[in-house]
């Protein structure tokens, strides 16, 4: 007969108990659903540079994070427990991606001028890897940073349109394939170039403010609890936000980032 599977009480049981990691990791693999749920969601909000992947990898180090450091003795349920703690790894991780940095403005200045002084020397354009090269760093430093500083670069709705060919062959509609059931994506994507427009400027706090409570739908306490704020402080520099985008475009424009 087929050993039986313990269930997650059992698993929690033997873990609180011994602390083995191997009894961790199980207990991680049980509620991994929550990693994938709040990954996409939020890959759904964030720059496409930053990949459902990435947002994963994030996330379960805060799922690991809470379950090595619950304890029910507290009576909260883990479920809700944990949500903090995924959220709170997602955005501390987030906060180290700053696109304005001065390591990323400062690698972006040297790869245009080494770029353009071995367009100089050589005969054809060179790749990412005679760039890295030449700036003695390894591939992969020289991908994350290249990544890095193209978060926030503007999408322009030229890249939308379709080829040459295609828009003078008689036909006006070559994207108009629609589902009269679902959401307009052309609302989703005007809405969302919108939002990047009015905050541009914006300190990264004042960003992952708006995006929590707008997008992600948290409580003022809940987004001072994911930035170690006060729930005053986050409620204080959302109207702060407010004032200075109606001061800037107006109040009838500020209220399509909030309709």
């Amino acid at each position: 007969m087929p050993k039986k599977e313990p269930t997650i009480e059992r698993l929690w049981k033997s873990y609180l108990a011994t602390r083995a990691v191997e009894l961790r990791n199980k207990i991680v693999v049980h509620y991994s659903p929550l990693v994938h749920t709040h990954a996409a969601r939020l890959s759904r909000k964030l720059p496409a540079q930053i990949s459902y992947d990435e947002i994963c990898s994030a996330a379960f180090d805060g799922l690991i994070e809470a379950v090595e450091a619950y304890d029910p003795a507290r009576k909260a349920k883990f479920e809700t427990f944990c949500q903090q703690r995924i959220s709170g790894a997602v955005m501390d991780w987030l906060r180290s991606l700053d696109p304005q940095s001065r390591t990323v403005r400062t690698f972006e200045k040297r790869r245009m001028m080494v770029k353009e002084a071995l367009g100089t020397d050589m005969e054809y354009c060179p790749s990412q890897a005679d760039l890295a090269r030449r700036m003695d760093l390894s591939i992969d430093r020289y991908d994350y940073l290249c990544r890095l500083s193209q978060l926030g670069k503007e999408v322009h709705f030229s890249a939308m349109e379709p080829p040459d060919d295609h828009r003078h062959n008689g036909s006006s509609h070559t994207w108009d394939t629609r589902d009269t059931r679902g959401i307009d994506p052309a609302v989703k994507v005007t809405r969302e170039l919108l939002t990047n427009h009015l905050t541009k400027g914006l300190a990264r706090e004042e960003q992952l403010v708006l995006v929590l409570y707008y997008y992600e739908e948290m409580t003022m306490a809940e987004i001072g609890s994911v930035l170690n704020l006060s729930e005053s402080r986050v409620s204080q520099i959302h109207k702060e936000i407010l004032l200075r985008l109606r001061h800037r475009f107006g109040a009838a424009l500020c209220e399509e980032l909030v309709a």
